[in-house]
């Protein structure tokens, strides 16, 4: 397997609120992709992209902090080669990062309300498994056809699902349905799609994807570039189209004995999302039933929305705790980054002018003797 990856600020953005993580499960390690990782592994890398909203500081955090306990709660797990057992562990670790997230917003006051959105990606076998929070995207190249492997978790894609037209549709901007950190729990989509051999894998934040076509991200995934190029050119091009918002992109290609050719021009990747609840062939569905029931609770339904609720706190019919307490001293993962940094400058100007006052009473006093 081959992996490259990047982010960027963009043309408009001061501070990138984007995050993207790479990790090598069998290793327990994570990679710093200066320009590309290149290895033969059993599970292959876990890939993670979040797009962080709530402000500066808020933003940078969450999107950090969700990539990071999602990856701590996966590395230690056990290895595994199948993909629904793994499923339920990437939903696990989702629903803990969204747990985190929620409890250090409620925690500092400068965070409140910052939330993230989240596509995170593990090959387990020759399948590729996703769990996905609000509109980051994954995408499988094969054969040169580029196929949208998750659902987008907005409002947009929403409406055109319900029939709505174009125009509508582009009227909700970029309004998502559910993000990670905003409640004290969160629905993830799953989905399961079988790889092939010479697939590429793309996970990319909506900086990319909302400014880049898909026919345009299919050329440039393209061989002859290779994954390390590949990455560039889509930044590139998500800059020259703009660069209104902050860009990240992580392409994986797959290859080795494990995985099978395309059959023929009609093998294409196809979507599955996995509904954990259920088991076996009942657990897979060619729709996403999230996405759906997310729409629902908005006044936007569709006519196979299924009768069953999922076991998530944001129904208030089936609350849900996760059953973890964190100690309102102690910080879930240690972040030190240029977000957090700028959270206590302010705290630490705060300190300066009380300790100048307390000098200036001192010596008034003093002064009056």
């Amino acid at each position: 397997m081959t992996v490259a990856a990047a982010s960027d600020t963009g043309q408009v953005r001061e501070h990138n609120e984007d995050h993207f993580l790479v990790g090598d499960l069998d290793a327990s390690e994570l990679l710093e992709i200066a320009d590309s990782w290149v290895a033969s592994t059993d599970r292959g890398p876990m890939m993670v992209v979040c797009d962080g909203m709530g402000g500066v500081e808020g933003g940078e955090i969450a999107s950090e902090l969700a990539a990071q306990v999602v990856w701590r709660e996966l590395k230690g797990t056990p290895g595994t080669r199948d993909p629904e057992v793994f499923a339920r562990l990437l939903r696990r670790a989702v629903r803990v990062a969204n747990h985190d997230v929620h409890a250090m917003a409620r925690r500092e006051p400068g965070l409140r309300g910052m939330g993230t959105t989240l596509s995170a990606a593990g090959v387990i076998g020759h399948r590729l498994i996703l769990a996905t929070v609000g509109d980051s995207r994954a995408y499988v190249l094969r054969a040169g056809v580029l196929v949208q492997v998750t659902r987008d978790q907005s409002l947009s894609s929403a409406l055109l699902a319900a029939g709505h037209s174009e125009n509508e549709a582009a009227s909700a901007g970029g309004a998502i349905l559910q993000a990670l950190g905003v409640g004290p729990d969160v629905e993830p989509s799953l989905s399961i799609i079988e790889l092939r051999k010479g697939d590429r894998i793309l996970l990319c934040s909506d900086g990319l994807h909302g400014l880049v076509g898909d026919p345009a991200i299919a050329l440039l995934l393209s061989e002859p570039h290779t994954v390390e190029h590949a990455v560039k050119l889509l930044v590139s091009a998500a800059r020259a189209a703009g660069g209104t918002d902050n860009i990240t992109a992580i392409v994986c290609e797959v290859r080795g004995e494990r995985f099978l050719a395309p059959i023929d021009d009609d093998d294409l990747p196809t979507y599955f999302e996995f509904d954990p609840q259920k088991e076996g062939d009942p657990a897979l569905t060619s729709t996403s039933y999230v996405a759906r029931r997310l729409a629902a609770r908005i006044g936007i339904p569709t006519n196979s929305i299924p009768p069953s609720i999922p076991v998530t706190g944001q129904h208030a019919i089936l609350r849900s705790s996760i059953g973890m307490r964190i100690p309102s001293t102690s910080l879930p993962v240690e972040l030190d980054g240029p977000a957090r940094q700028r959270l206590r400058a302010p705290l630490r100007g705060w300190l300066y002018v009380l300790i100048g006052l307390l000098a200036c009473v001192i010596a008034w006093w003093l002064g009056g003797r």
